[in-house]
Formats: structure tokens, C-alpha cells, sequence
């Protein structure tokens, strides 16, 4: 690849990577940022106190060990020392500061990590594949978790493979890699099962670098790993004000066997899905689930690309090359690190929804192996009439999808690709904007429309994010109530996303479902999981709640958010 392509191509990395800073500071709260915030606050207390507050207690928090929401958190305080009315006014803004550094040093690591075990050509494509993905690019602001996983996964992956190849700095490395696993399971416990094929294919690496002294490599590991077990469990405590009370009363395994199973048999999240107009059940996930985002939702050159990198991989004449066998070899370590959580996650039955956004972390490493297909082309077509045939190409495939990318701004995990015919046809077919992200445009655009007299008679419910959408109308409507539950009969508004839901207020269905709630007045779900095997109950919020669409946040002919008017 010549300089002045390399340098056009590094430039356009730059400008996404700007675009993605701008959407970030853009795009509202997701629904989880907000437990987030909330759990960091407990946190942060408990930590800054000593252990004296002790009020911790929060939705379930017991079950996370909450690095992520205390660092945030303590990065709140920080802005607040310094402008207190800034720091009350914009904890999105705060929070989506963090998220989207946090994004920014994972593209570095990736790009370090690819130009490690390939070449720097790998590595622009690399990054550029995957800030093109436009789950991973809408993500890179708001996601509290899932990519902060990946940050931690690309630098343990960079330093632990050097740790496994590499016989200067040995220590350093360790202590590198240690601390990235550390992180990443103070994070999500979870983290362990993400990087054990990492872990097994470096112990392949220095089997096979120290098959003449096997007992030189015992010595070197066992007190390595004691060095990571230590390291990685200060970090996992650190923040876990429930596992401290645990280990500090004495119950400590007791509590640890409860979170093992609570991990395994993981049901928080809804309880129902929709993939191409049809509903799942969440703790039941069609096998094709993975198989209908990348036919439906993945960018059409993103597939192309990854189907041109297997068939040039395994083609007689590449892999019986004996100058690229150790490249074979890392091309496969990619291709298991990709495919393990998914095929882990089927085996298991794991409950998925939200498209690919717990599986954010692997979807890099698969840029990784369509970067391969493009670094192939360049280099077998080396003449200039044929590089440009190849580039052009490769334009044309990702200008197709490119101006959707755009036009979807902030929400560029909302895509869906050109096999629809026209965007606004997956209106009803899929979840758009799950994490109501559009909710502070939402309320902007209300703010515009009304006076203040008529925004204080609104009596708003709502359907999904009752936390998010609550912080976005007390901060620009002064409104800091909604009616939920049984109050929800009071209201004239409401406010929906369209996510997936169960009409059990329908007078022809309830009858059926009597049984299976405590309360009449209430409503309250006994059991969820039999509640949803009633096909007639499974809807959408935007179906469910009739009346007359106010304001509405729109891409591409999709409402993503609606304030409706009701009958």
C-alpha cells in the first residue's frame, strides 16, 4: 500500500474517531448508564467512608463488582470540585466523556495489537473496518460495559502476547497483562470466560517455545500466575462493597458459590425479543439469532469481506505456503478468539437480545479477519492498474452503506443493511432504538413545541427507560414525576421506545393470565417467564399504546422515540 493511500486512510480513521467524539457528547443517556451512575455513587461512598456507608444496596448491585461505575463515578467528582453547576447539569455528558476515552484507547490498542501479529497494513484496515461497523461505532459513547471489555481484552491480548513471544521485559508484561485481566473482570466477572482462549493458545505459544526445557517453564509460571490470581482479585473486591461485608464476616465462599450460579443461570434484561418481525423468548434464543443479524443488520461489505478472508485462507494454494505457516497460526488464534462467546453462548443457551451488544468486544477481531481479505488483495494484485481496481471496489462496497451510516447519526447502532428495500420497512421488524438513547433529543424537541403551561399539564407514562427518560424531564421540562403501575390509568401522554413488551392490560387477554399476577390493581408478574409463552400478549410499545404522535425522533423514515398523545 503506497503512502499516499495509507495516509488518506489514517486521515479518515481520525475524522470517525472525531465523528464518534461528537456523537457521544451528542446522543442521550442509555438505559443502563443510568444503574451505572447510581451504583458508582454507593460505591464511591462506601469506598471514600471507609466502609461507613453502608446503604449499598441498589437493584441488584450485590451481583457486579463495579470498577467501571466507581471510576466513572470518581471522574464526576473530579469535574464537580472544580464547576458544581456543570457537573449537576451534564452527568451524560460526564459519563459519556468516560465511555468514549475509554473507546478511543481500545481503537490505539487494536491498531498496536493487529501491527503486532501482522503488518501496519492489517492494522489500518483493521481499525477502519471496525469503526465502520456501525454496532461498534454507536456504542463507543454510551455503552457502560461492553466496550470497556474490549479495552481491556485488546491490551491483555497485546501484552500477554508479548509476555508468551517475547523474552525482554518478561515482568512488565506480566504485570501489564495481569492488570488488563484484572480490569476487565473488575468490570464483568464474566471477562474470565472472554479471554480463555486467549490464555490456552499463549500457553500453545510457549509450549512450543520451551519444548526442550519444560521444567524452566513450570518455575516461570506458577508464580506468574499466583501474580494474576492477586492482582486480579484486588481489583475484583476493590469496588464490591457486598463482597467486602462477605469476606469480612466470614461467608465468603458461601456468597462467591451464589454469584457463580447467578452468573450461570443469568435471566436479568427482558424477557422478550424481536428479530425480523418475529418474537423470541430471551431465555430461549433461536439458534439463528446470530445467523439473521448478520443477513439483516451487519453492513453488506462487512459479510463480503469476511467470506473473501476464509476463502483465501483455505485455498491450496495460501496454506501450503511455508513462509506464511506462523501467519496461518495467528490467523486461526483470531478466528477462536471471535467465535468462542458465540459458540459458548449457544451451547449454553445464554439469553441475547439487543442485537450484537454483548458481543461487542468479539466484533474488532472479526474486522481483524476481514482486514486479512483486503491486506491479500493488495498484496497479490501489486500493479497499479489492478490496485485500483481493487480499491475502487472496496469504495464502492462501503459507500453503499456509508451514507446510512451517516444519515443515522448519533444512533449508528440502529442500522440496518440494503437487504430491506427501503429502511423504513424494518420499522415493526426489529428493536431500533432499545436503550432510548433518542430520549434526550426527544425532550428537546417537546421543550421546542410547547409552552411551559402546557408541558405542566402533561401526566407522562411511559414504555422502557422510566430512569433515563425521568433525568431528561426534570432536567429540561421540570417534570419529576411519571405515571407508572397503577397510576398509569391518570395519564394523557405517554413516552415510548419500541421495545419489545406484554400487553397484559388487554381485556381480552387478561382473563387467560389471571392466575399468574399477585394483584389485580397492580399488576404484578409472578412469573415472567410462563407470562411470555402467551403469544397473544407479545407486542411492542409503539403497538401497544394508542393515540396521537406529537413529537417524534425519526432516522431514515424509522421512529426511534415517540411522545404520544392518548385516547
Amino acid at each position: 500500500m503506497n503512502i499516499a493511500l495509507k495516509s488518506f486512510l489514517i486521515g479518515f480513521i481520525a475524522f470517525l474517531l472525531l465523528l464518534a467524539w461528537w456523537s457521544s457528547l451528542t446522543i442521550g443517556l442509555s438505559t443502563d448508564e443510568y444503574f451505572h451512575h447510581i451504583n458508582g455513587l454507593v460505591r464511591y461512598k462506601f469506598l471514600s467512608t471507609f466502609g461507613e456507608f453502608q446503604k449499598f444496596q441498589y437493584r441488584n448491585n450485590e451481583f457486579y463488582p463495579g470498577l467501571y461505575d466507581t471510576l466513572s463515578y470518581a471522574f464526576g467528582q473530579i469535574i464537580l470540585l472544580f464547576n458544581k453547576k456543570f457537573y449537576i447539569e451534564n452527568i451524560d455528558l460526564i459519563m459519556h466523556f468516560v465511555n468514549i476515552s475509554f473507546s478511543t484507547l481500545s481503537i490505539v490498542g487494536l491498531f498496536i495489537f493487529s501491527k503486532k501479529l501482522f503488518n501496519s497494513n492489517v492494522a489500518i484496515f483493521t481499525c477502519l473496518i471496525t469503526l465502520l461497523n456501525p454496532f461498534f461505532f454507536g456504542h463507543m459513547g454510551m455503552n457502560s460495559k461492553d466496550l470497556i471489555i474490549f479495552f481491556s481484552l485488546i491490551w491483555f491480548c497485546y501484552y500477554f502476547y508479548l509476555y508468551c513471544t517475547e523474552d525482554k521485559k518478561i515482568i512488565k508484561n506480566l504485570l501489564l497483562a495481569s492488570f488488563f485481566i484484572g480490569f476487565g473482570c473488575g468490570v464483568r466477572l464474566t471477562f474470565l470466560v472472554v479471554i480463555f482462549p486467549v490464555v490456552i493458545s499463549g500457553l500453545f505459544f510457549l509450549l512450543n517455545k520451551y519444548k526442550t526445557n519444560y521444567s524452566y517453564l513450570l518455575k516461570r509460571l506458577i508464580p506468574h500466575s499466583l501474580i494474576t490470581i492477586l492482582i486480579t482479585l484486588f481489583f475484583v473486591i476493590l469496588c464490591w462493597p457486598h463482597m467486602i461485608e462477605k469476606i469480612q464476616s466470614g461467608d465468603f465462599l458461601k456468597f462467591f458459590s451464589i454469584i457463580i450460579k447467578h452468573t450461570i443461570n443469568w435471566n436479568d434484561g427482558p424477557k422478550l425479543g424481536l428479530i425480523n418481525g418475529e418474537y423470541y423468548q430471551v431465555f430461549n434464543t433461536p439458534k439463528s439469532y446470530f445467523l439473521s443479524i448478520v443477513v439483516y443488520r451487519l453492513p453488506i461489505y462487512f459479510s463480503l469481506l469476511l467470506a473473501l478472508s476464509y476463502f483465501l485462507f483455505f485455498s491450496k494454494k495460501l496454506i501450503l505456503k511455508n513462509e506464511i505457516r506462523y501467519f496461518n497460526q495467528k490467523f486461526l488464534l483470531i478466528n477462536i478468539i471471535a467465535f468462542f462467546p458465540i459458540i459458548l453462548a449457544l451451547i449454553l443457551n445464554v439469553n441475547i437480545y439487543d442485537n450484537l451488544r454483548l458481543f461487542l468486544f468479539i466484533i474488532p477481531f472479526f474486522s481483524l479477519i476481514a482486514a486479512f481479505s483486503i491486506d491479500q488483495l493488495f498484496n497479490t494484485f501489486k500493479d497499479s492498474w489492478s490496485s485500483k481496481t481493487n480499491l475502487i471496489i472496496i469504495i464502492f462496497l462501503v459507500s453503499i452503506s456509508f451514507y446510512r451510516f451517516i444519515v443515522l447519526t448519533p444512533y449508528q447502532y440502529d442500522y440496518v443493511n440494503y437487504s430491506f428495500l427501503k429502511y423504513e420497512n424494518s420499522k415493526h421488524k426489529w428493536e431500533h432504538d432499545y436503550w432510548g438513547t433518542s430520549y434526550k433529543e426527544l425532550v428537546s424537541k417537546i421543550k421546542d413545541k410547547y409552552t411551559q403551561e402546557e408541558i405542566d399539564s402533561f401526566k407522562i407514562t411511559n414504555c422502557s427507560g422510566d430512569e433515563t427518560l425521568l433525568y431528561y424531564l426534570a432536567k429540561e421540562l421540570g417534570i419529576k414525576k411519571i405515571y407508572i403501575g397503577n397510576r398509569e390509568k391518570e395519564a394523557n401522554h405517554v413516552v415510548i421506545i419500541n421495545r419489545t413488551t406484554l400487553d397484559i392490560f388487554n381485556p381480552k387477554i387478561y382473563p387467560k393470565i389471571k392466575h399468574l399476577v399477585n394483584d389485580e390493581e397492580t399488576m404484578l408478574i409472578k412469573d415472567m417467564e410462563e407470562l411470555v409463552r402467551f403469544p397473544g400478549i407479545q407486542t411492542t410499545c409503539f403497538k401497544q399504546y394508542k393515540g396521537i404522535d406529537e413529537v417524534v425522533v425519526t432516522r431514515n423514515g424509522v421512529p426511534l422515540s415517540i411522545f404520544r398523545k392518548l385516547n
